[in-house]
């Protein structure tokens, strides 16, 4: 790797590819590889240091990975860093970022460059350069002035993050660096680097992902559904709880809407939050919204205990990436939603509050028993959220299976749903309403 990065920034010749290789193109009829759920990336959030989701990592699945590199096809390797990079744009135009890795070999074959998308960042891996299966020789210059013409950031993964200062960014990974190494790294880049961009993958929880924002990482992502050590019992914060009362009393079918009102009354920040919502474009309404009983009338129990639910999440602002565990419970609950309309007998708005649930103890930093304890659920929910098992676990199943990566496990799901290429359609619709929603809740 060190000698690839040394010629790409200059502290080597740069060596010239003698021969020309094929070009790369997707296949016409599909526009993405051929095989299952191979044209779609899996994606998980790039969380900055204010908590905010401010992107994506995109990355081919594990499995389809491991087959590229056992079967050696460049033609093939090519087609999906296309359809990878494809995946990218729909962040981009939102104003995201988008980072993905791929190999220099692959990146030097002819037409692959020229789908990049503009803003894209890429991290360049030049491990595979001294493959044997690899091309033997690029012009590493003239492929970074292409993607730079292309308005591409260019990175590489490092284990001396201080060699890149001709690069726009760095990627440092817990699996190859390890934790301590890799905090010790960050904080020796930010010290060397000033504003540079720095970017920690791999984390294995949210408090690692915090960790990497604390020690000096611009962005960081990981796994939201574990954290490094068991929560203790704490008390829940105030409006937590005034939240949680409430969704009692719409779950209550002995409790009139009149009553409700009063309640809502009670909370006069609630009640601006509530007519704001209720005369927003999302609602759609003709006409303007004025009292709290003509909302509470217009969006009934179900509506109602569904805007609750989502304010609970927001009202949960106790750890530094509070703001992105909310968009991931929004994306799941989505999902979980959608899936469930897949299928017939179950119930969407349940599912869609199992989803949004379903990291409550993470935001809470409580054990889950003790976060949902308060929450009048039913059965299918607490079985899915706290046994892992029902007649909903799967669906719950499913959507972890695809924030890890592992298509594998989801693949064997996602049959019931209509396949895997219907459920990654249904994941990235998820994904773009939870954006919409947090919008909404931060204006």
């Amino acid at each position: 790797m060190k000698t690839w990065l040394n010629r790409l920034l200059g502290s080597e010749p740069a060596r010239k590819t003698p021969q020309k290789s094929a070009p790369v193109t997707l296949p016409a009829s599909t526009a993405k590889p051929a095989e299952a759920g191979a044209g779609f990336a899996v994606r998980r959030p790039l969380v900055a240091a204010n908590g905010n989701v401010a992107g994506f990592e995109f990355c081919l699945p594990a499995s389809v990975e491991e087959r590229l590199r056992r079967k050696a096809d460049p033609i093939a390797q090519g087609a999906h860093a296309l359809a990878l990079m494809s995946s990218m744009r729909s962040t981009l135009d939102n104003g995201r970022v988008a980072l993905a890795t791929i190999p220099l070999a692959i990146l030097a074959r002819p037409n692959v460059v020229d789908h990049a998308p503009a803003g894209a960042h890429l991290c360049i891996d030049g491990a595979a350069d001294d493959d044997a299966g690899s091309p033997g020789s690029v012009d590493e210059a003239a492929l970074l002035a292409s993607l730079r013409a292309r308005d591409v950031r260019v990175g590489a993964l490092l284990r001396q993050p201080a060699d890149a200062a001709k690069l726009d960014f760095a990627v440092l990974s817990a699996t190859t660096d390890g934790l301590e190494s890799m905090l010790a790294a960050a904080r020796q880049w930010r010290e060397a680097n000033g504003s540079r961009t720095l970017i920690a993958t791999q984390l294995a929880s949210v408090d690692e992902i915090e960790l990497a924002l604390a020690a000096g990482a611009t962005l960081a992502c990981g796994s939201f559904n574990a954290s490094a050590a068991a929560p203790p019992q704490r008390a829940l914060q105030g409006d937590v709880q005034r939240i949680i009362q409430l969704l009692n009393s719409v779950r209550s079918e002995e409790k009139p809407l009149a009553d409700l009102t009063q309640d809502l009354r009670a909370d006069v920040a609630l009640c601006y939050r509530l007519l704001r919502h209720v005369n927003s474009p999302a609602v759609g309404l003709s006409r303007p919204v004025e009292s709290i009983d003509q909302a509470v009338l217009l969006l009934g129990r179900s509506e109602l205990y569904r805007w609750l639910s989502v304010l609970l999440l927001s009202s949960v602002n106790g750890r530094r990436a509070s703001r992105a565990l909310q968009e991931v419970s929004l994306a799941r609950a989505r999902l979980a939603e959608s899936l469930a309309r897949e299928r017939s007998g179950d119930a969407p708005d349940a599912l869609f509050t199992v989803g949004l649930l379903s990291l409550l103890d993470v935001m809470l930093q409580v054990p889950l028993t003790q976060a949902l304890g308060p929450l009048r659920l039913t059965d299918p929910a607490r079985q899915a959220l706290i046994e892992r098992g029902g007649p909903w676990r799967d669906i719950l199943a499913l959507a972890e299976a695809l924030e890890r990566h592992d298509l594998t496990s989801a693949g064997e799901l996602a049959d019931a749903f209509g396949g895997l290429d219907r459920v990654l359609t249904l994941s990235d619709e998820a994904w773009g309403w939870a954006a919409s929603v947090q919008r909404e809740l931060d204006a």
